[in-house]
């Protein structure tokens, strides 16, 4: 597969600390993604597996978005052995191609769940389907942080 330079760039910047980062802050300035979060409370981890070694973060790697009423409160980054430290009401499992076929649009986030592409490691799959306009907004924000 041919790579041009913006999505090699695109890709080497997920799932870095300062793409977490990144996203937190553009989730806050999302005001689809806070009218769509408005009630949810529950920090998630996205855990991602299968990662290229070429980005250097390891074979799996997890992002800990602290998410309140719509905004983002902050973000925690786990690789190597500290991932067995990373834990929240929520977490989403995923291999690193998934992720970025959600991110791109490609795969929306409830049929995901449902196919079993991204597991629901811990929470509820029905309190988050309660949310997918949400998720939807979040997968905006994404594509928004991944085209900079």
């Amino acid at each position: 597969m041919y790579l041009n330079k913006s999505e090699f760039l695109y890709m080497a910047k997920f799932p870095s600390k300062e793409w977490a980062e990144e996203f937190c802050r553009a989730l806050n300035e999302s005001a689809e993604y806070r009218s769509a979060a408005t009630r949810w409370e529950g920090d998630i981890i996205f855990l991602v597996t299968n990662t290229p070694s070429q980005l250097g973060v390891g074979e799996k790697s997890a992002m800990k978005l602290y998410l309140k009423h719509g905004y983002c409160h902050g973000v925690e980054v786990y690789t190597g052995e500290s991932i067995s430290q990373a834990d929240a009401p929520y977490i989403l499992e995923a291999d690193y191609k998934t992720w970025l076929d959600v991110i791109s649009g490609k795969l929306q986030p409830i049929p995901a769940m449902v196919l079993g592409k991204i597991k629901v490691k811990k929470g509820s799959f029905a309190t988050l389907a309660q949310y997918a306009s949400a998720a939807l907004a979040m997968i905006k924000v994404a594509q928004k942080v991944g085209i900079e």
